[in-house]
Formats: C-alpha cells, sequence, structure tokens
C-alpha cells in the first residue's frame, strides 16, 4: 500500500453520503493483498464480532448513496530540455 486516507465530499451530492476510504497501491496484485489483509482480520473475529460489525456498518449505510471508484495514475518522466 502507498498510501491510505479518509476523505469528505467537497460538493455535497444527493443522499447522506459523507465521508469515504481510500488508499493506493502500484497495481492491481497488491490491491488483492490490501483485501486478503481486511479478509484475515475478519476472519479472527469471533461470529458475534463480525455481525456486530456488519450490522453497525448496514445501520450507517444507505445503499443509494455509496460510491465506489477506481483511478489509474500514470506517472512518468521526461528527459529535461538540452
Amino acid at each position: 500500500m502507498l498510501a491510505y486516507g479518509l476523505s469528505v465530499e467537497e460538493v455535497r451530492t444527493e443522499g447522506d453520503f459523507t465521508h469515504f476510504v481510500w488508499y493506493a497501491t502500484k497495481d492491481l496484485g497488491s490491491m488483492e493483498k490490501v483485501r486478503a489483509a481486511y479478509l484475515a482480520d475478519r476472519e479472527k473475529r469471533s461470529q458475534e464480532e463480525q455481525e456486530a460489525i456488519t450490522a453497525e456498518f448496514n445501520r450507517v449505510l444507505d445503499l443509494d448513496a455509496s460510491r465506489g471508484e477506481m483511478h489509474r495514475s500514470l506517472i512518468f518522466k521526461v528527459a529535461g530540455m538540452k
């Protein structure tokens, strides 16, 4: 993981959506590693803990207001002027 953060919308859109978590990786394989880490954390928890986390998450979630984004940044170096 190269970077991560918690962001808030500057310009409000419809729905109650206010915050989102983001992270940047060098490639899709790295994103799979992040996903695996989240799943491993979940597996360490008891069934009761998992259900409580899911219930709380669903309680504050408005599916009509949820958004998903994927960005790809290409960074390259240009030779200096001669």
